[in-house]
């Protein structure tokens, strides 16, 4: 009886108290906006502070980047356009395989193009676009440096090999020297401008190219074109997809019955 007494007690005062407390009977809209407009400016101006932010971050970013495209774009397209000459100029010729290489060697002796942004700094702003565009750019920076003397010493074989020998074995040899030089040359100078080629076609495409880059990303992945096939080869072989065709097609030839 005691306890139930207690019980009572506690009851009744906690009715008590909470008799006192206001108990709204139904949502006020307006005054529930009046009592948290404060926070809630607070909250949306901090939002819009931070978006804004954002946007004009993005457009900055967006402006290194495209000065940075700008100075490395016509090196890149030089080397390519180089190439073209010359591969218009060794189909139309009718020599041996180790005699175009030395015109390849004997053109770009003459004239090529004049290679300094690829060296410079400036290359780094790229690097986060997209990773195979930035191993493209660093590889035809790497192999043009590889090209640069492998070139030098192919001219100073050249030059051996013009000057008088006593015997036809010093002839021979000088000869056998000159093709060395002439397919390290051509070697660089091939995955220099593939490079720069692959590296011209993704800076085209994520850094002048109007398109949302993930649109880009999904159609590379999705539905490759050749270049795509061609860049994911060289990246992961290290060796030209051309050639891995040349070098498959007699074996697929002498497998075809006549």
């Amino acid at each position: 009886m005691v306890a139930d007494g207690h019980i009572f007690q506690i009851t009744q005062a906690a009715a008590l108290m909470c008799e006192h407390l206001p108990m709204p009977n139904s949502f006020d809209f307006i005054s529930t906006l009046h009592d948290w407009q404060d926070l809630a400016g607070a909250i949306i101006g901090a939002l819009m502070g931070v978006v804004g932010a954002l946007i004009v971050a993005t457009r900055g970013t967006r402006r290194e980047r495209r000065s940075a495209a700008s100075t490395v774009f016509p090196e890149i397209y030089s080397l390519r356009a180089q190439n073209d000459q010359i591969v218009a100029a060794v189909n139309a010729s009718h020599l041996t395989k180790a005699r175009k290489k030395r015109l390849v060697c004997d053109m770009l002796i003459r004239a090529r193009p004049t290679i300094n942004a690829l060296h410079s700094a400036v290359v780094t702003q790229l690097y986060d676009i997209d990773t195979r565009l930035f191993l493209h750019i660093i590889n035809a920076h790497r192999t043009h440096e590889e090209f640069e003397p492998r070139l030098e010493q192919y001219r100073e074989a050249r030059n051996e090999a013009r000057a008088p020998h006593p015997s036809p074995e010093d002839v021979s040899a000088s000869e056998l020297k000159l093709d060395i030089c002439a397919s390290q040359a051509t070697w660089a100078w091939g995955r220099c401008v593939e490079h720069a080629i692959l590296a011209n076609y993704y800076l085209d495409r994520f850094v002048f190219s109007s398109w949302p880059n993930w649109i880009l990303c999904l159609r590379m992945r999705f539905f490759p074109n050749d270049l795509d096939r061609r860049s994911e080869y060289i990246l992961d072989r290290g060796e030209l997809l051309s050639e891995a065709k040349e070098t498959t097609k007699p074996a697929l030839d002498e497998q075809t019955p006549i």
